[in-house]
C-alpha cells in the first residue's frame, strides 16, 4: 500500500520531468535576408541566441528612408513554439507554431485579421520564401515575399 501511494504521489513530477521544451532546430534562418520589389527592401535579420530563442528585426527601406521596422523573436514557452512580432506601437502578437518540417514553418493568430497566417520556407541555402495569409478589409489576402540571403 506505501509503495502505492509513493506511486501516486511521484507520478506527476516523473511525468513533468519527462517533458521537453521545443527546441528550435531551422537554423537555416538565421542571417541576414533582404526581398525587394523594385521600391523598397524589406530587411530581415536573425540570429540565434540559444535552443530556445531566436531574435530578429525585420525593416522596409526606401532609399535611405526607413519605412517600418518591428523586432521579432522565436521562443519558446516550455510547451509550445511562438513567433513574436514587437510592432512600433509597443503592441505584441504571439503566433503559435503549429507546423514544423526541416524546410517550412508555419506560425498562425487566427484572432488577428493580417496576417493571421506566417509561413516561412527554405527554398535553397541563400533562399527563402515567406507568406502572409489572412482577412484584409473583407477579402482574403495572400502575400508572398522572396528573400535572397545577403
Amino acid at each position: 500500500m506505501k509503495a502505492k501511494n509513493l506511486l501516486i504521489i511521484l507520478l506527476p513530477f516523473l511525468l513533468f520531468s519527462c517533458t521537453k521544451s521545443p527546441k528550435i532546430n531551422f537554423t537555416w534562418l538565421e542571417g541576414k535576408w533582404v526581398q525587394s520589389n523594385g521600391e523598397a527592401n524589406f530587411h530581415e535579420e536573425w540570429t540565434i541566441v540559444n535552443d530556445s530563442l531566436f531574435e530578429g528585426r525585420g525593416y522596409v527601406v526606401d532609399g535611405i528612408d526607413t519605412l517600418f521596422s518591428e523586432n521579432l523573436k522565436i521562443k519558446n514557452d516550455r510547451e509550445r513554439l511562438f513567433y513574436c512580432v514587437e510592432m512600433a506601437t509597443g503592441r505584441i502578437a504571439e503566433f503559435k507554431l503549429i507546423s514544423e518540417a526541416p524546410d517550412k514553418l508555419v506560425f498562425e493568430l487566427p484572432e488577428n485579421d493580417f496576417p493571421s497566417k506566417i509561413i516561412y520556407t527554405k527554398k535553397s541555402d541563400n533562399e527563402m520564401e515567406v507568406v502572409l495569409e489572412g482577412i484584409d478589409n473583407g477579402s482574403k489576402v495572400k502575400d508572398e515575399l522572396f528573400f535572397k540571403r545577403q
